[in-house]
C-alpha cells in the first residue's frame, strides 16, 4: 500500500517540473545575449535578402563580385582625381580659392586695394600716407561687414563638405579591390577586371572606413559647383559630370538602404554596429579674416619701416656722408650677438648713440663751436637771457659728449661694468636665474644711453630755437638783440646769415635723425 501512493504522485511531481523548467526556460532565454544577437542577425539577413542587389551570402559568409563591381565605378570615377588633389585637404590655397570664389564684386574690389602693390601704388599718389592708412583700415572694416552669420556658415559648409568630398575620393578603392581580383593594376581604368568571391571578413574594416565618409555625405547639395571649384584649383576637369551622376545616385541607394551598414553587422557578426561617421567643423573664414587684416598690417608696417630706413639713410648721408656711423667700441651690436642667443633685447640705442657721438664730434666741437664763441665772444647782446641759454646748452652737449666717452669705456671688458656684465653673461650658462640679472643690468646700461640721447635732444632743441631767434635778429633792419653784427662778421671769413642757416638746418636735421631712431 505503502507503494501506491507513490506511484500515484509521480506524474503529478513530473507535470509540477516540467511546469517551472518551462518558466525557467522562458526567463532565461530572454536573458541570453548570444540568443537575442543570432535573432537580430536573423533580422538582418531578411532585410538584405529583400534588396535588388545581392551582394553577400550568409551561408558561406562571402561577398559576391557584384559588390566589388560596385566599388569599381567608385574608383573607375574618383581614381583618376586621387593623384591629381594629392594634399589637398591641408592646402591653403584651396582654402583661399574656396572663399574668394563666394566673395562679392564690391568685396573683390576691395580685396584688390588690400595687395601689397595696389598699397603702394596708393601711397605713391597720395601727399599724406596717414590718410592712406586710414583708408586702407576702413577698407577692411567694409570687407568684414559684408560676411554675415549666414554668409560665414555657408561658406564654412561649403569647405567641410570639400574636405568630405576630398575625403571620398581618396579611400582606397585599389585596395579593397585587389583582394577580389590580385592581378588588377593600379591606375589602369581600361582594365577589365576578373572579381572573384571572397571571405567576407577580409573587407570588413574596409566597408567600415568606407561608412566613416558615406553618412556625413549630404548627396543633395550643389556638388557640381564643389567640383567646378576643385577643376578651377587644379586647371583640369577633375570628375566627369555623367561618372558623378552616377556615384551621386550610388550614394543614395546607400544611404537609403543602409545596405553597406547591414553587410558590416552581418560579416562581424554585431548587429548593433553603427557607422562612426566623419564630421568636419573647420572655420575657415574667420582664420581667413584674420589672416587678410594681419597681412595688411604686415605690408603697412613693411612699407612704414621701409619709408623710415630710407629716411633715416637720407639724414646720415647728408650729416655725416655715409649711412653706416659707428663710432662706438662696446655697446655695439657685435656685443648685442651674446644677448640675442639667450632672447634678450641687448644693447637698445645703439644707432642713436652712434648718431650722437658723430654729431657731437663732427659739428658741435667744430663748426657750432666756432659759430657760438663768434656769438659770445664777440658780440653785444642787449639782454643775457639768450646768450645764457646757448652758452648753457652748448656746454652741456660738451659734457655729453664726455659722458658718451666714458660710458663706452666702461663697457669694456677690462673695466668694472664690462666685467660685471661679462660675468652675469657666463653666469646664464649655468643658472637660469640669472637671466633675470642680467636683463636688469642691460635696462640700467640702457637707461644711461636712453638719458644721454634725452638730454641730448633737448640741449639741441634749445640751442636751435636760440639760433632762429638771433638769425631773425641779424635779418631785421635794425637789430635788437645784438648790436654789432658788422663787427662780428669781420671776425669770420663766413657769410654770418649762411653760417647759421647752415647749422640751425643740421640742428634740425640730427633732431629729425633722433626721432626716427
Amino acid at each position: 500500500m505503502s507503494s501506491e501512493p507513490q506511484n500515484k504522485q509521480k506524474p503529478e511531481n513530473n507535470v509540477k517540473d516540467s511546469f517551472f523548467q518551462r518558466i525557467i526556460s522562458a526567463f532565461t532565454s530572454k536573458s541570453d545575449p548570444e540568443r537575442e544577437k543570432r535573432k537580430l542577425l536573423k533580422q538582418i539577413e531578411k532585410t538584405l535578402k529583400k534588396q535588388r542587389v545581392k551582394f553577400y551570402n550568409p551561408r558561406l559568409n562571402t561577398v559576391h563580385p557584384r559588390l566589388a563591381q560596385f566599388f569599381y565605378e567608385f574608383y573607375r570615377v574618383l581614381g583618376p582625381a586621387q593623384n591629381i588633389l594629392i594634399k589637398a585637404e591641408t592646402s591653403k590655397s584651396l582654402q583661399m580659392l574656396i572663399i574668394e570664389t563666394s566673395l562679392t564684386d564690391d568685396q573683390v574690389s576691395i580685396q584688390e586695394q588690400l595687395s601689397e602693390e595696389a598699397i603702394r601704388k596708393r601711397l605713391a599718389n597720395s601727399a599724406d600716407q596717414k590718410i592712406v592708412f586710414e583708408q586702407i583700415r576702413t577698407d577692411i572694416k567694409n570687407f568684414f561687414s559684408d560676411f554675415d552669420i549666414n554668409r560665414v556658415n555657408e561658406i564654412d559648409s561649403r569647405y567641410n563638405n570639400t574636405l568630405l568630398l576630398l575625403d571620398l575620393i581618396h579611400f582606397d578603392y585599389y585596395f579593397l579591390l585587389k583582394k577580389f581580383d590580385s592581378a588588377i593594376p593600379e591606375n589602369d581604368y581600361l582594365y577589365k577586371p576578373h572579381f572573384e568571391e571572397i571571405d567576407a571578413e577580409y573587407i570588413a574594416d574596409d566597408l567600415k572606413d568606407f561608412l566613416e565618409i558615406i553618412p556625413s555625405f549630404n548627396a543633395s547639395i550643389d556638388w557640381n559647383s564643389i567640383i567646378t571649384m576643385l577643376n578651377q584649383y587644379r586647371g583640369i576637369e577633375i570628375i566627369s559630370e555623367k561618372g558623378w551622376k552616377k556615384i551621386l545616385t550610388a550614394i543614395r541607394q546607400i544611404q537609403r538602404t543602409g545596405i553597406i551598414t547591414m553587410l558590416v553587422q552581418l560579416i562581424t557578426k554585431d548587429p548593433f554596429y553603427k557607422p562612426s561617421p566623419k564630421v568636419y567643423r573647420t572655420k575657415v573664414v574667420e582664420s581667413y579674416l584674420e589672416k587678410l587684416k594681419t597681412q595688411t598690417e604686415i605690408t603697412i608696417q613693411r612699407i612704414i619701416q621701409e619709408k623710415r630706413t630710407s629716411k633715416i639713410g637720407d639724414l646720415t648721408n647728408y650729416l655725416f656722408g655715409t649711412a653706416s656711423v659707428v663710432r662706438l667700441k662696446n655697446y655695439s651690436d657685435k656685443a648685442n650677438i651674446a644677448f640675442t642667443k639667450l632672447l634678450l633685447g641687448g644693447f637698445s640705442y645703439i644707432s642713436p648713440l652712434n648718431y650722437l657721438k658723430a654729431f657731437l664730434l663732427d659739428y658741435v666741437k667744430k663748426d657750432i663751436r666756432e659759430l657760438i664763441d663768434l656769438l659770445l665772444i664777440k658780440g653785444k647782446w642787449t639782454s643775457n637771457l639768450l646768450s645764457q641759454q646757448l652758452s648753457e646748452s652748448y656746454h652741456q652737449l660738451l659734457k655729453i659728449s664726455d659722458e658718451i666717452n666714458e660710458f663706452d669705456a666702461s663697457l669694456d671688458e677690462e673695466e668694472i661694468l664690462g666685467r660685471k656684465l661679462k660675468s652675469v653673461l657666463v653666469k646664464t650658462k649655468r643658472d637660469r636665474k640669472a637671466i633675470g640679472e642680467l636683463r636688469n643690468l642691460l635696462k640700467e646700461i640702457n637707461d644711461m644711453a636712453k638719458g644721454m640721447l634725452n638730454r641730448s635732444a633737448s640741449n639741441l632743441i634749445t640751442l636751435g630755437k636760440a639760433l632762429k631767434t638771433v638769425l631773425d635778429d641779424y635779418q631785421k633792419p635794425h637789430a635788437e638783440l645784438i648790436i654789432n653784427w658788422k663787427e662780428i662778421g669781420t671776425y669770420s671769413d663766413k657769410d654770418i646769415k649762411v653760417f647759421i642757416v647752415n647749422i640751425y638746418k643740421k640742428i634740425y636735421t640730427f633732431l629729425q635723425l633722433l626721432k626716427l631712431t
